[in-house]
This record gives structure tokens, C-alpha cells and sequence, in this order.
């Protein structure tokens, strides 16, 4: 299923069409308020469909390089959305991805139709609001509050456990990007298990990133209800992911790190200090506090915080954690 997040906090989703905040990313060394002064959009203004195409001509115009990507993000709790733009900066290095698979290998039409009322059940959930999208992952796969996408994500559940050997397959093999997406997410409502994992792991370096969305994603999950799977999952390649260009590369390769910095693993720790700081402070200073949460929450345990003080951190302003690392 080819969803990007959730947000902490949702409310009423009655989209206004507007753009919440614009902000950057692998943005080391590049001058972001020269950007900012040179887009034809700011906060507050009516979403115009060609979004993208104007930032990037903005980027190229004062940079001389192209935009990593400009990602329109829904949405904070007023239905506006968020612009991120990645900027080819000192803090962004493009994510090394497994060659496409060219297999003939297909899900089934149960599986394809199971996943096409997912999406249309999470989209009535999405614009519905309140506490509908709020995610459960207490049982190692996601559970939406929405009674509808619930039932729904039980039925996924129950043909995963039943059909593994043919997600396995597609992910691994099938030529066609759409249907590698299904089976990942689907893997994710799997038994538990080495092989199940692995395969996440497999996915997380798709060449297609609707796919190591839902890989890291289903991996974020696995870790949060179980912080003890972090020991055969590799962290390298999510702190790699971290400096991506793409988004949902960075958004989901934080879900991951996150749970795995629970347990204050002295090698993690100083790997995330030494090579994930500058994304993660950048994230930190996203002004959507669903998504710049994250961040702050694993650079509190990089300075050292009290396990009871992460939440906390996690949503008070930057400026707060970033002074913990001085």
C-alpha cells in the first residue's frame, strides 16, 4: 500500500488546499533562505498542482543543481499540506538500491483486491480525522483505530500468515513495482520470523521507494512492539537512508532507528553521532512536529537523556534537544 505516514495528532481532515510549512532537507552548506526567497510559493498559499516543477526550478535557479526532490506531504491537522525539498548539500548522498527484478511472478487477484479496499478505506479514515488513523503496533503489524481499515488490515493479516511463500516470491522477484509494494506490506502482517525480516531488510533497498516505503515502515513497526528484533536488522543501511534525497527514505529510516536506539547501544549511539547528526538535526527543525518528533527523540538519547524525558523531547522545540548536545 503505497501510504507515506501518519501523523501523531491528526484532527478533522477537510482538506483546504493550502500549504502548511515549506521546508528542506540534506541542506548542509546550501543557502536555504536564498531558496525560500526564491520559490514562487510560501505558507498560507493555495496548493497549486505544479508545486513540484516550480521548486525545482527554484533550486536549480539559485543552486545551479537540481532539487533531490520536492515532496508534497499530507497533512497537518487543518488538511494543508507539507512541502519538503531536498536540497544536494553536504547532508544528502544518494541511497545505494538493489537492481528491479524482472521476474514474471504476480500476486493473486484476491491479494490485489484486498489491497485496493485498503487504500480506499485508509483515504475515508484519512479524511475523517481525529483519532481514526491513530496507529496501534503493539502486535508487530499496524492496526488503524478506524474500525474499517481495521477489519481490513485483520483480513491482510490473516492471508499473509496463510500465503507467505507467495509474498516472498513477489518481493523478492516480480518485475512490476505495484505489486512488489503490495507484497512487502502484506509480508509485514507475516508470522514473525528470521525469514519474514530478512526479507524487509531485502526490500528496504528496493529500487522503487512506494516499496522501501512500506519495507521500512513494516520494519519501524516490528521494533516498536518488539525492541529486541533490532539485533538482525542492520542499522548501517538505515543510517545510510537517513542522508537519502527522497523523503520516505529519511521520514522511515528514522522509524527504524528510533525503536533501535531505545536499548542505548554504545556502537549505535556513537554510529548515529558520527554519521547520522546533521539529517537528524535538519529533521529536528521541521516545523510539522509529527514528523520533526522523530529526530528529536533519537538525538536526545545521542546527548545522553533519561529514557522517561524521550517523549518529551520529542515534541518540544528543537532548540531544546540541540542544546543538550553542546
Amino acid at each position: 500500500m503505497w501510504k507515506t505516514i501518519i501523523l501523531l495528532g491528526v484532527t478533522a481532515l477537510s482538506a483546504r488546499d493550502r500549504i502548511a510549512f515549506i521546508d528542506f532537507y540534506g541542506a548542509k552548506g546550501m543557502d536555504t533562505e536564498a531558496v525560500r526567497r526564491a520559490l514562487p510559493f510560501h505558507a498560507g498559499d493555495a496548493l497549486d498542482r505544479n508545486v513540484k516543477r516550480q521548486g525545482q526550478e527554484a533550486v536549480r535557479r539559485v543552486t545551479g543543481s537540481d532539487a533531490t526532490e520536492v515532496a508534497a506531504i499530507c497533512c497537518d491537522p487543518q488538511g494543508d499540506t507539507y512541502i519538503f525539498i531536498g536540497l544536494p548539500g553536504a547532508s544528502s548522498k544518494k541511497f545505494v538500491t538493489n537492481p528491479s527484478p524482472n521476474g514474471a511472478v504476480r500476486l493473486s487477484k484476491e491479494l490485489l483486491e484486498l489491497e485496493e479496499r485498503l487504500e480506499q478505506a485508509f483515504d475515508e479514515a484519512m479524511r475523517k480525522g481525529g483519532d481514526s488513523v491513530m496507529e496501534d503496533d503493539s502486535q508487530g503489524y499496524a492496526l488503524m483505530r478506524d474500525p474499517k481499515e481495521r477489519a481490513l488490515q485483520m483480513e491482510l493479516r490473516a492471508y499473509a500468515v496463510n500465503h507467505e511463500a507467495e509474498l516472498l516470491r513477489a518481493a523478492a522477484d516480480c518485475s512490476d513495482a505495484k505489486h512488489r509494494a503490495y507484497a512487502v506490506e502484506a509480508l509485514g502482517y507475516a508470522q514473525q520470523s528470521p525469514r519474514q525480516i530478512a526479507a524487509l531488510v531485502q526490500a528496504s533497498r528496493d529500487s522503487n521507494g512506494g516499496v522501501r516505503n512500506d519495507a521500512t515502515h513494516a520494519l519501524g513497526v516490528l521494533l516498536r512492539s518488539n525492541p529486541g528484533l533490532a539485533a538482525q536488522i542492520p542499522a548501517a543501511t538505515f543510517i545510510e537512508m537517513m542522508m537519502s534525497g527522497i523523503w520516505t527514505d529519511r521520514n522511515k529510516a528514522c522509524s527504524v532507528l528510533e525503536p533501535m536506539s531505545m536499548a542505548r547501544d554504545p556502537q549505535l549511539i556513537a554510529r548515529l553521532r558520527a554519521e547520522a547528526l546533521d539529517p537528524l538535526i535538519e529533521m529536528a527543525r521541521w516545523r510539522s512536529e509529527g514528523h520533526a518528533a522523530c529526530g528529536k527523540m533519537v538525538l536526545a538519547r545521542i546527548a545522553g537523556a533519561k529514557e522517561g524525558e524521550i517523549l518529551r523531547y520529542g515534541f518540544s522545540p528543537a532548540e531544546a534537544v540541540l542544546e543538550l548536545l553542546k
